[in-house]
C-alpha cells in the first residue's frame, strides 16, 4: 500500500474511530514489547478484534498491518548492492562481507 493510499484511509477516520485506532496501536505496541523478542505479527492482533470493528476502522488497521508486512524482515538476507567509498573511486559490494563480519549501514547525510 502506498503512503498516499495509506493517509487517505487514515483521513476517513473519525473520532471514535480515530480514539479506538490509537488504542489498537497502543495495544500491539505494549504486546509487541511483552512477547520474547518484540515479535507479534500486526495482522494477528488485527483477526483478533476485527470483527469488533467498523468497516474504516478496519481499513486504517489493515494498513497498518500491510505496512508492517511490507519490507526485510528478521533473517531475510538484504538486497545485494555497492556503494563508492568515501574519499576514493572504489567501489565496494555489500555481498563480499557475507561469511566474514558483520556490516552496519548508517545513513545520513554530512553536510
Amino acid at each position: 500500500m502506498l503512503k498516499a493510499d495509506r493517509d487517505q484511509v487514515m483521513g476517513k477516520l473519525q473520532d471514535d474511530d480515530r480514539k479506538q485506532f490509537r488504542q489498537f496501536i497502543t495495544d500491539y505496541r505494549s504486546k509487541r514489547k511483552a512477547v520474547s523478542g518484540g515479535q507479534i505479527p500486526a495482522r494477528e492482533m488485527l483477526d483478533a478484534v476485527g470483527a469488533d470493528l467498523t468497516v474504516v476502522l478496519r481499513q486504517a488497521m489493515g494498513a497498518v498491518v500491510a505496512r508492517d508486512e511490507m519490507g526485510p524482515h528478521v533473517g531475510d538476507s538484504p538486497p545485494d548492492f555497492n556503494l563508492k567509498r568515501m574519499g576514493s573511486d572504489e567501489r565496494v559490494r555489500l555481498s563480499s562481507f557475507k561469511g566474514r563480519r558483520p556490516v552496519a549501514l548508517i545513513f545520513g547525510s554530512y553536510t
